[in-house]
């Protein structure tokens, strides 16, 4: 597995200056809409579900959609949710389909006790 675990400001300052990043934002439809989204100038953002409401069940459409996004397993892929769980089953996942740079932003969008936080740290967002 080739999962790197990084806070979210450290993120935002690899993304905006590293090349062939994307951040894929796990949460839900729901969590896009009430909590707005990562805003980056240099990286893709991509919204791809993986747990779908009303349940949380995977996403079992999750690896069809993943691999149309990102052909290239060399690109630094990073993966956010609302506190840093599901970026991490995410992020684990395609590292088991031979994704080499995996980065799981473990304070999430929303937070948990690993640091500040995406919109607490003001990174840059807005709504969805």
């Amino acid at each position: 597995m080739n999962v790197h675990n990084i806070i979210s400001s450290v993120a935002y300052n690899m993304l905006e200056v590293t090349k062939d990043t994307i951040l894929f934002d796990v949460r839900t439809n729901v969590e896009w809409q009430e909590s707005g989204i990562p805003k980056l100038e240099q990286a893709k953002v991509i919204l791809l579900s993986w747990r779908l409401l009303p349940n949380m069940a995977l996403n079992t459409e999750f690896q069809s959609q993943f691999t149309t996004q990102i052909i290239d397993k060399k690109h630094n892929i990073f993966f956010i949710c609302r506190a840093g769980v599901r970026s991490f089953e995410a992020a684990k996942f395609v590292s088991t389909l031979g994704y080499e740079s995996c980065y799981n932003i473990i304070d999430g969008f929303e937070g948990n006790s690993y640091g500040i936080r995406w919109k607490q740290s003001n990174l840059p967002w807005q709504i969805y």
